[in-house]
């Protein structure tokens, strides 16, 4: 099998299509998953949904097929938001579940993720499967025991996740929500969601196109330009973006503006708190100012490493009651009754806080303090990348430094902090950096950008 081992990633496979994930490496993932299923005494059926890229289709059919071939009847779901592809898992008698996605890579890429019963992401089974499909000890049941491929429609399916999710909330008459889906999965779902809710509703984007041929899939501020327009330009409670396969939202303030997804994560979790006490969990990379407002309210803030599939496990854990990470995927267990990332949830939920204080997001998130954040990305080797984290964190703590190495290295300092962190999806190392003001942020910019890029020097020449 002419795979390379990089398009096996700490929570999922990911590649670009036909080159690096082709359909005949997808049917050899299906079976590797298969054989795991069986080693593990893991029995029952298994869901398949996807996005809207191009390649979809061909590699949820793929998957499908080698699944099948080690004896395990298949579901395919067809194109659903990657949340409601977990609710339907989690719901159902599935004993595990498979979402084609490449989330918020360029349209060239795709992937395969993989799912327990309950609807949350592999970690420690990813390296199982992986060493199962560069063995050859598939799970080959006799001809007569292969396993059956049936096909629901995606209707039924996003019809019973409105039945479930929509009840938790008030009606939202005399809203105006903006949304721009960006050509992703979530097209036609979110809008339908508000609009059944009794809201207003203003779309752009909101064709399903593998392509993206709008925006990029990642729901950036800057790629967020033409929703922050639509709003300035009109007269909305707020907007929301998603990203490709819609495990993830940003949110847009009635003047126009992006929202730090810090501050959004607050709204809710305080909402929250008024009901269910518990910890929150906060990704890494997230704001001070997270810990810091949390703390009026007595919430135990606990930080955490970076990956929904990593939360997920960490909110049973806990026994947490929300989470948060600085790309936008939140979590709320007492809400939705799941553990995995849900936006539609999370964007009904602030909308509710919004419409039922009688009161403008702007007013809400500007009263919030803010520190100078910034998060640079820096091109670097898959195969060398991990190995650069390891050298800094044994430099950074030579030379005295608060290290954090719950994910990547952390250096707390006296007027803010530096986060170096591998990514587990993308060759390249991501730099967070938070200070008191912009003249410290400048200065601690300027040199760990230096120790990171030493480090990378050597590495490099090697």
């Amino acid at each position: 099998m002419n795979a390379s081992p990089e398009i096996f990633r700490a929570y999922d496979i990911r590649g670009i299509a036909n080159r690096e994930l082709t359909t005949e490496i997808a049917v050899r993932v299906g079976m590797a998953y298969g054989t795991y299923l069986n080693r593990n005494n893991i029995r029952g059926r298994i869901s398949i949904g996807r996005d809207i890229r191009l390649s979809s289709p061909h590699l949820e059919r793929a998957v499908a097929s080698g699944l099948a071939s080690t004896g395990y009847d298949v579901e395919m779901i067809g194109l659903v938001p990657i949340p409601v592809a977990n609710y339907w898992t989690w719901k159902g008698d599935f004993c595990g579940g498979v979402y084609i996605t490449a989330s918020h890579n360029p349209a060239e890429y795709n992937g395969i993720r993989f799912r327990h019963g309950d609807g949350t992401g592999y970690t420690e089974g990813n390296i199982e499967i992986k060493d199962i499909f560069f063995g050859e000890e598939i799970h080959t049941p006799s001809w007569d025991e292969f396993g059956k491929i049936d096909r629901i429609s995606s209707e039924r399916v996003l019809e019973e996740y409105q039945e479930f999710v929509l009840p938790k909330f008030s009606k939202m008459e005399g809203m105006k929500i903006a949304i721009d889906p960006g050509n992703g999965a979530a097209a036609g779902v979110a809008s339908l969601l508000f609009e059944k809710m009794g809201a207003e509703v203003k779309t752009i984007n909101n064709e399903p196109d593998g392509r993206f041929p709008n925006r990029p899939s990642e729901p950036s501020a800057k790629n967020l330009k033409g929703l922050s327009e639509m709003i300035e330009n009109g007269d909305f409670d707020f907007g929301i973006g998603f990203d490709g396969d819609a495990d993830r939202c940003v949110f847009v303030d009635n003047k126009g503006k992006v929202v730090k997804t810090e501050k959004s994560g607050l709204i809710m979790a305080k909402n929250i708190l008024r009901k269910d006490k518990g910890p929150v969990l906060v990704g890494v990379p997230c704001s001070k100012i997270v810990e810091e407002e949390l703390k009026k309210d007595g919430a135990e803030v606990i930080w955490i490493r970076v990956g929904d599939v990593f939360v997920c496990e960490l909110l049973k854990k806990h026994n947490a009651v929300f989470a948060m990470e600085s790309s936008a995927h939140f979590f709320a267990p007492t809400l939705t009754e799941y553990f995995f990332d849900d936006p539609f949830v999370m964007s009904l939920s602030l909308a509710e806080v919004v419409c039922k204080g009688e009161i403008k997001l702007s007013d809400i998130t500007e009263k919030m303090k803010e520190y100078p954040y910034e998060e640079i990305k820096f091109e670097c080797p898959d195969e060398i990348k991990f190995k650069i984290n390891e050298e800094l964190e044994r430099k950074f703590i030579e030379n005295g430094y608060r290290v954090e190495t719950i994910d990547g290295v952390k250096i707390w300092l006296e007027n803010g902090w530096v986060l170096l962190r591998p990514s587990n999806t993308q060759p390249v190392i991501r730099m967070f950096v938070e200070a008191d003001n912009e003249k410290e942020m400048e200065q601690i910019k300027n040199k760990f950008t230096k120790e990171l890029k030493d480090v990378m020097k050597t590495y490099l020449k090697e």
